[in-house]
């Protein structure tokens, strides 16, 4: 009995350990083949996690330099032009790049279209709450940020087509500085932004994975560091000291609005595809592609979008941010950092989602919930999601 008992388990004890093994390995194949699916689909990861959770701060920072007379200051003013060269660029770059999957009309309207109006409409209300006239100007959403929720939703129904034009980043660019000379341009639907910063989207769309890999394997990567603080310490330095205003990266005016000749207008105009090029270069080489503490707000940047700057006109009516102590540079730092950590929790997007589907739900009748993608198209970063599209895509 004591023989037949130990050759039991001997030989139970193999096939437990066949059966761990053999669970072990087929759990590896499933994990490795959702990573592969998910990388093949999706272009997300960390890396763009960071770099739109960098971008999203730079946004906030340069708002509240605008709102704050310590602009005044020559060293905030350099920092000022240096911020508004690229950081709107590439935003939107990073925009296109996760715009690959082909989106229907009706949902660019309810994730983009339905939070312009909404975002126009509260910065508006703002205003007039401080005591301060503004004309409810829909299709002109200058005097607030929401231009780039348009010039996105824009973007979004034309890049499919465009995107298939050979040389479309160098011919966009030539619409670009032609578009400078032109009146017909101007903040009417945003018409002068949505022409000035589209060869940063078409960019962004066709930018391939492999190419983010190949520039962080790049040995010599770290010379785009000394490159960029050359390219945005002289340029802001020539325009100040020749009394150019910031106007001209904005892309909202022709070059003769914005108190320079086309000649002029053209060369800085080039030189910010340039500067902003090689900084969405320097980003993608070198922020770390990992999960940082901070890493969660660049999933979260629609809440710090939307909510920001209308809290900023409500701070400068209350005189809030002409106080003393936010005088100086590192204030405003530390203060545009909380507008970061506030407005990105998740309590804030749950609520801003929660509006979205409830007016969804009033609108149109047939789907009745929105999935908010901030400012892209961040990949329904819900894992559920995930693990249902390999589910699904293996029947």
């Amino acid at each position: 009995m004591t023989k037949i008992l130990h050759i039991f388990c001997i030989f139970g004890s193999k096939r437990f350990k066949s059966v761990l093994l053999f669970s072990h390995n087929f759990f590896n194949w499933v994990g490795a083949m959702k990573k592969r699916m998910r990388d093949s689909v999706l272009p997300y990861s960390y890396l763009v996690d960071n770099i739109k959770a960098l971008l999203i701060f730079l946004v906030v920072f340069n708002h509240i330099i605008a709102f704050q007379v310590v602009k005044d200051d020559l060293a905030v003013r350099h920092v000022w032009y240096a911020i508004t060269i690229f950081h709107m660029p590439a935003f939107v770059f990073v925009s296109g790049y996760l715009s690959k999957k082909p989106q229907s009309a009706m949902k660019n309207v309810k994730n983009l279209l339905i939070p312009y109006i909404l975002g126009y409409s509260l910065t508006w209300y703002a205003y007039i709450w401080c005591g301060n006239s503004m004309d409810y100007e829909i299709l002109r959403p200058s005097g607030s940020a929401m231009w780039y929720l348009l010039a996105l939703f824009m973007y979004r129904l034309t890049i499919e087509a465009l995107g298939k034009i050979r040389f479309a980043v160098p011919i966009s660019m030539v619409v670009a500085l032609w578009a400078g000379t032109r009146p017909e341009f101007t903040t009417y639907l945003s018409s002068s932004r949505i022409v000035v910063f589209f060869p940063f989207f078409v960019a962004g769309y066709l930018w391939d994975k492999k190419y983010t890999e190949a520039v962080r394997r790049f040995k010599g990567k770290w010379v785009l560091i000394p490159i960029s603080l050359v390219l945005l310490f002289a340029v802001p330095h020539y325009m100040i000291s020749s009394g150019m205003p910031v106007d001209i990266f904005r892309g909202n005016h022709s070059y003769i609005l914005c108190g320079l000749t086309n000649e002029v207008g053209m060369v800085l105009r080039l030189l910010m595809y340039l500067i902003s090029f090689v900084l969405i270069l320097t980003l993608f080489a070198l922020l770390p592609d990992c999960n940082l503490p901070l890493t969660f707000f660049g999933r979260n940047t629609m809440g710090v979008y939307f909510f920001h700057y209308p809290i900023m006109i409500v701070m400068s009516g209350l005189m809030i941010l002409k106080l003393p102590q936010l005088g100086n540079v590192w204030a405003l730092l530390g203060l545009s950092a909380v507008f970061v950590l506030v407005l990105g929790n998740p309590l804030l997007n749950f609520l801003y989602n929660g509006m979205l589907n409830i007016i969804t739900f009033i609108l149109f009748k047939r789907e009745k919930e929105v999935v908010d993608e901030g400012l892209e198209d961040e990949y329904d970063g819900d894992e559920n999601d995930r693990y249902e599209f390999v589910r699904n895509s293996g029947k």
